[in-house]
C-alpha cells in the first residue's frame, strides 16, 4: 500500500516480550524489523512493547520483559536502526517500573487519576478526574411488602421511601450491581434495591428524608458541586461490586450518557449522542 506514495509511511513496529496477543515474537523481532527497516517505503518512527503484569504484585515477569526489550534496542542500534519513538510503559509500568519509561509512556487510567492497583506504588500525587452522576427521577412512598423492580428480588420490610434514578444498564450501569451497589445521594450513601434496570435504577431513601426529585445522584466519583455530598463511591468499589475492573467500568458507560469537560471548574465542552457542543449558560453544566 506503500508504494507509489513518494514519501515513506511512518509506523511504530510491536515486539512481543511477554504479552502473548499482537507484535512480532520476541525471537524473531530482530530479524523481522532489520528487513522492515531495509524496505523504503516503510519509516520505522516507533517500536513499543506491552506489559500484561505491570500491576501485579510479582515484578519479576514484567522486569524481565523491560531487560528483553532494553536488549532488543540496543541490538537494533548496532545495524543502526534507532526508532525516534521506545515505548513500553502502561500506568502501572510508569508508576512503578521508572526504567521502562525509554522516551514515550502510554498511560491509560492514569489520564483519569486512577491507579490500576493496590500494588502500584504512588509515585506521583494522583487525583480521579472522572465521575457518573444521575438524577432522582421519582421518590414512591411505598408499604412494607411492596415488591421493588423485575423478578421480585427486594421486597421491603418496613414502609419505605424509594428513590428512581435516571441510569440504568441501558447506560452502562452493571446489572451486577443490583440489590448489592450504593449511590449517594443528598451527601450520604444509599442502597440499590431491586435489580437494575435498562434506564432506571432504584434506591432506599428511607433513612434519608431529605433527598427530592431532581437533585443530583453520584454513581462513583466526586459530585458535581462543592460541598454537595460528604460521601463519595471509587470507582473501584463499583468495580468490585460488580465482580469486574474498572476498565471495564469504564468502557461500557453508553455514548448517551452526555460527556462534560471542565477545565478551572467550568465546563468547557459537551459531547452528546449527537455530537460535539460548547456549553452555554452559566458554565455550570445547565441546560
Amino acid at each position: 500500500a506503500a508504494r507509489g506514495g513518494g514519501e515513506a509511511w511512518p509506523a511504530h513496529v510491536e515486539v512481543d516480550t511477554g504479552m502473548g496477543r499482537t507484535g512480532f515474537d520476541f525471537a524473531e523481532a530482530h530479524e523481522s524489523i532489520r528487513r522492515i527497516a531495509g524496505m523504503p517505503e516503510i519509516l520505522i518512527d516507533g517500536i513499543f512493547t506491552h506489559f500484561p503484569d505491570s500491576d501485579g504484585p510479582d515484578r519479576s515477569f514484567t522486569s524481565t520483559q523491560v531487560d528483553r526489550f532494553g536488549q532488543l534496542l540496543a541490538s537494533l542500534e548496532q545495524e543502526g536502526i534507532r526508532p525516534r519513538w521506545r515505548h513500553a510503559a502502561n500506568t502501572a509500568g510508569l508508576l512503578a517500573f521508572p526504567e521502562s519509561r525509554f522516551n514515550m509512556v502510554r498511560p491509560g487510567l492514569g489520564v483519569l487519576g486512577l491507579v490500576p492497583s493496590a500494588h502500584v506504588p504512588m509515585a506521583c500525587p494522583i487525583e480521579p478526574v472522572v465521575s457518573l452522576h444521575a438524577r432522582l427521577a421519582q421518590i414512591r412512598s411505598v408499604p412494607a411488602g411492596q415488591n421493588i423492580s423485575y423478578g421480585t428480588t427486594f421486597v421491603t420490610r418496613r414502609p419505605s421511601r424509594i428513590g428512581v434514578t435516571t441510569i440504568g444498564y441501558g447506560h452502562g450501569l452493571p446489572r451486577r450491581l443490583s440489590n448489592r451497589g450504593e449511590m449517594v445521594v443528598s451527601g450520604h450513601r444509599v442502597p440499590i434495591v431491586g435489580r437494575v434496570t435498562m434506564d432506571l435504577t432504584m434506591v432506599d431513601l428511607t433513612d434519608h428524608p431529605g433527598a427530592m426529585v431532581g437533585e443530583e445522584v453520584v454513581v462513583f466519583g466526586a459530585p458535581a458541586a462543592a460541598g454537595s455530598a460528604v460521601e463519595s463511591i471509587t470507582l473501584e468499589e463499583v468495580a468490585a461490586w460488580a465482580e469486574t475492573i474498572t476498565w471495564e467500568i469504564l468502557c461500557q458507560i453508553d455514548k448517551r450518557v452526555v460527556r462534560k469537560y471542565l477545565r478551572d471548574g467550568r465546563v468547557s465542552r459537551v459531547q452528546t449522542l449527537v455530537g460535539e457542543r460548547l456549553e452555554v449558560g452559566d458554565g455550570q453544566g445547565a441546560g
